[in-house]
């Protein structure tokens, strides 16, 4: 099956992108008061969709090439991506 960008998805996008260094929060407000957690198959579906991903300050995404080995130490954080913004914009 196919992910998609489901209501839920979209808020925690739509937060990342409102951030400064563009986290996505497992912990997302639905609506004012209204909690909600993401859940890993969300998690999942983000990244698959290439929408967030695991990235470092300097904007390297987890596991992809690193030569020389300058982002090893780099705490990498999941983030919202480009193609994740354009999809909170698209959205708007």
């Amino acid at each position: 099956m196919a992910h998609r960008l489901t209501p839920r998805r979209l808020v925690a996008l739509r937060a990342a992108a409102a951030h400064p260094m563009g986290n996505i929060s497992p912990r997302i407000e639905i609506a004012p008061g209204e909690k909600a957690w993401l859940t890993a198959a969300d998690e999942i579906a983000l990244e698959e969709l290439g929408l967030g991903d695991s990235i470092d300050d300097c904007g390297h995404v987890q596991g992809s090439a690193d030569p020389t080995g300058e982002h090893r130490a780099h705490p990498h954080i999941f983030r919202i991506t480009t193609a994740g913004r354009q999809a909170v914009a698209d959205a708007a």
